[in-house]
């Protein structure tokens, strides 16, 4: 027999409520009734008297028929939801100028790609049925690489956007820790860097190639500005007029909104002219493909490969040269507290990971052997 319900009384973490003698689900955001054709909040599944079960069964049919995707839980509908305000957000928050915004157009379908993984791996479950354990071993799949925090740091924003909607009443990612990614610690060296221009300026042939200066002059602008890729990628010819370039990191200016200023030195200078004499065609890039466009990632990465292929180098990228520049620098004796600034980062801890061989601390303690003592 069912237990009968005061009104308004709620089927445990269901969203499911005693109403007029019927059971109704109320949902934290208005869809159309599959039934009725009807957009609300409130949705009738069943009467008192067909029981708890019905109900239960009736809303597990009706999320799957709105949902329209494979799985047979409901976490497909919420986490669509989320998603979209996700995206639109980033959306919303994109750059103006059109090389930066095809950088964050990229970083875009990334994101959206990461989200389709996981509503893909949870979308057999119900939301109040997701217990820590299941968000562990989803993400233990990944176990020591980067695509582990990606998710997990993905599975905690939604579950906090559900309980707070309350469709959930508490998160089941929030105690799981992940392993954190190893660190590929590959110092390139002064010959494999000398090795590798060679290789970009001159094809196998002995002949010169067509992009081979500009990609030295991109290596040798990310070794002496020691920034990311992407900020030299996109580095104007208006930025580079005065004394120094001011640089606000692409990957930090929507979060900590770090800058720094350069100093333009003398060699610096030398490399910009060499940028200007190299470029096919005018450009309001320092470093330009033949059409006078910002290389892309992917675009500059296959020179630079051919590069080392050429010069039989491997195991290095052009992520390696700021790690060389940032372990040069220390070397040379600036401080980790300099380097930091320089690097634009937030915390020492990430520039300790760029310094690839540092000093052993050296002891101040010194002792001397026992002596017997005297009678």
């Amino acid at each position: 027999m069912n237990r009968r319900r005061s009104t308004n009384r709620t089927l445990t973490g269901s969203r499911i409520y005693l109403r007029r003698g019927k059971y109704q689900y109320f949902a934290p955001e208005a869809f159309m009734n599959p039934a009725s054709g009807r957009v609300t909040r409130w949705h009738i599944l069943c009467t008192e008297a067909e029981g708890e079960l019905v109900a239960r069964n009736k809303l597990d049919e009706m999320l799957g028929r709105v949902r329209g995707v494979n799985g047979a839980g409901d976490f497909g509908i919420w986490f669509g939801k989320w998603k979209a305000k996700v995206l639109a957000d980033r959306a919303a928050r994109g750059p103006k100028d059109p090389a930066r915004a095809a950088v964050w157009a990229t970083g875009t379908k990334a994101v959206a790609s990461q989200l389709g993984v996981v509503v893909n791996g949870f979308a057999d479950f119900n939301l109040v049925e997701i217990q820590p354990p299941d968000v562990a071993q989803f993400v233990d799949q990944w176990e020591g690489r980067r695509s582990a925090q990606s998710y997990l740091t993905y599975l905690n924003q939604f579950f906090v956007w559900c309980v707070r909607k309350g469709l959930m009443l508490a998160n089941p990612a929030r105690d799981i820790k992940v392993q954190k990614a190893e660190t590929k610690k590959i110092l390139m060296t002064a010959e494999q860097y000398l090795a590798i221009q060679v290789g970009a300026r001159t094809d196998l042939q002995g002949r010169p190639t067509r992009s081979g200066e500009m990609l030295c002059c991109y290596m040798d602008l990310l070794y002496l500005l020691y920034q990311r890729g992407t900020d030299v990628r996109l580095l104007k010819w208006n930025e580079v007029n005065g004394h120094t370039l001011p640089v606000k990191p692409t990957k930090t200016e929507r979060s900590s909104g770090i800058m720094v200023a350069l100093p333009i030195t003398d060699e610096i200078r030398g490399v910009l002219a060499r940028a200007k004499a190299a470029a096919k065609v005018a450009s309001i890039y320092v470093i330009a493909n033949t059409e006078g466009q910002p290389y892309t990632a992917h675009g500059i990465g296959s020179l630079f490969e051919d590069a080392c292929d050429r010069a039989g180098v491997s195991g290095v990228t052009l992520k390696s040269i700021r790690t060389m520049a940032a372990t040069a620098a220390k070397r040379a004796g600036y401080s980790v507290e300099q380097l930091q600034v320089a690097l634009a980062h937030t915390d020492k801890a990430t520039t300790l990971e760029y310094v690839l061989e540092q000093e052993a601390p050296v002891s101040e303690v010194v002792l001397t052997l026992p002596t017997p003592r005297l009678a």
